[in-house]
């Protein structure tokens, strides 16, 4: 547990009471759907960095559980590979989701497969952006900080979190992420310079963690590494990036944002990757989950302790209320508007969306509570089912431009999500050894590709 001093209290209060002002402040800017959902598609290349840098992390608490452990292998299987992702991303798609007006990602299948694409396409989007790992991460940290149960905190963490975007909607997502993104960086910086001042350079690392902690493979056997780099790959399907295209006020600014972003994605990697492998050499028996805090809190005054705590829950609660955002929307436009109501007014949609959020809060927290024993096993399996269901009709939507069937679109998305599923449950619960021998991702994909060709036959 980490002790605090009563000006950290302060800090992190103040922190706090910030986020909620933004929301109500942003609230009056709410005026119809296009402005409540996107912000009025007028993101501009600073707030678009902000927003998308800050929500992309929120997995802090995860990621010091990898580094901890496994070292130099965190930045190879939670930064190396997402930077190419991210790359691809940005050269090949950010430009045209802007230019094409939709509003969400199965506004995207709708368009490539038609309406029956769109009502699966739902289901993928709204389990994917259901933040179950990143409402555990604050339930971590509200743990460390009040000494409550992790359940309690957790159900508080995801309260509190739903509340500054059921008022504001994205812009309120969007200038909370900029001072998220800003107060996040600042402290992690904070957390290197005073570990290394403390506790030493390179020396005092490499005599104080296993050899592995210093090789990008952690020492971790191919098949291992290898899974994180398709996972990486989820995000050509992920729901935070194409909001934020859609709602950047020009092509140039998703492009350039995402290329920048990556470069603020390295910088920050770099200082929380070797921030575990600090807190490794100075603690060699402790719960990873809390490998930043046992750090901080040995390491840090009173003042830039308080900071440092500001800027953990920043970068986790940028990335839930962002989350939670997105999953309402799925539920208000692409279930409510597309499914159920085409005649419902903008009024209706924006307050469909704020229900939307408190369902999908509430859903999270329960889920949260059932699945807190491991980040990265959270991570693995949605990252599995999302990329399975969703990454080959996406690709092949955008780049094939020869003739495609709705129905093999429809086919692959199922068919990779069926496969993923046998795999996982064939390990998990049924221990049948061949499928436990392999990722449920590699079948899952083969599956859907393999369905596309079957049923994309004679397309005309």
């Amino acid at each position: 547990m980490i002790h605090l001093a009563n000006i950290d209290i302060l800090i992190i209060i103040a922190y706090f009471m910030g986020v909620i002002g933004i929301g109500i402040f942003t609230s009056r800017y709410a005026k119809n759907m296009e402005s409540f959902l996107l912000m009025g598609r007028k993101l501009t290349l600073p707030l678009f960095v902000g927003t998308l840098v800050s929500t992309w992390y929120g997995g802090i608490i995860g990621v010091g559980e990898i580094s901890y452990s496994s070292g130099l292998y965190n930045w190879l299987t939670q930064g190396i590979f997402w930077y190419l992702s991210y790359l691809v991303f940005a050269l090949f798609l950010a430009a045209r989701l802007q230019k094409s007006k939709a509003f969400t990602l199965p506004d995207q299948l709708d368009f490539f497969y038609g309406k029956t694409a769109r009502k699966i396409g739902l289901v993928f989007n709204f389990f994917n952006v259901v933040p179950i790992a990143y409402v555990i991460s604050l339930g971590v940290m509200i743990q460390a900080i009040f000494h409550l149960p992790l359940p309690i905190s957790i159900i508080i963490g995801g309260l509190f979190s739903m509340t500054y975007t059921l008022l504001g909607g994205f812009a309120a997502d969007v200038y909370t992420d900029f001072i998220q993104f800003v107060v996040m960086c600042i402290g992690v910086s904070l957390l290197i310079f005073f570990s290394f001042f403390k506790l030493g350079g390179w020396e005092y690392l490499t005599t104080h963690v296993p050899p592995s902690h210093l090789t990008l493979s952690g020492g971790m056997p191919f098949s291992e590494i290898l899974i994180w780099g398709f996972i990486a790959m989820t995000t050509l399907v992920d729901p935070n990036f194409y909001q934020r295209c859609y709602a950047a006020e020009k092509p140039e600014v998703a492009k350039k944002g995402i290329l920048l972003s990556i470069i603020f994605w390295m910088l920050f990697d770099i200082c929380t990757t070797f921030a575990g492998i600090y807190a490794r050499a100075r603690f060699s028996d402790i719960d990873p989950k809390f490998a930043y805090l046992h750090l901080a809190d040995e390491v840090l005054p009173p003042v830039f302790k308080g900071i440092y705590i500001a800027a953990m829950l920043a970068t986790i609660m940028s990335t839930v209320d962002s989350y939670f955002f997105v999953a309402a929307t799925t539920i208000s436009r692409d279930l409510y508007q597309k499914v159920f109501r085409p005649n419902a007014s903008e009024k209706q949609i924006v307050w469909i969306t704020r229900c939307a959020n408190v369902f999908t809060g509430l859903l999270t927290i329960v889920m949260a509570l059932g699945l807190y024993q491991s980040i990265k096993t959270i991570w693995k399996l949605f990252g599995s089912i999302s990329g399975a269901g969703l990454l080959v009709p996406l690709m092949i939507g955008f780049w094939y431009s020869g003739p495609k069937k709705h129905s093999a679109g429809v086919a692959a998305m199922v068919f990779g999500l069926l496969t993923a599923a046998f795999f996982y449950t064939g390990n998990k619960f049924f221990h049948i050894p061949w499928c436990s021998a392999i990722e449920p991702l590699y079948p899952g994909m083969a599956a859907s590709f393999l369905a596309f060709c079957l049923f994309n036959r004679g397309a005309k």
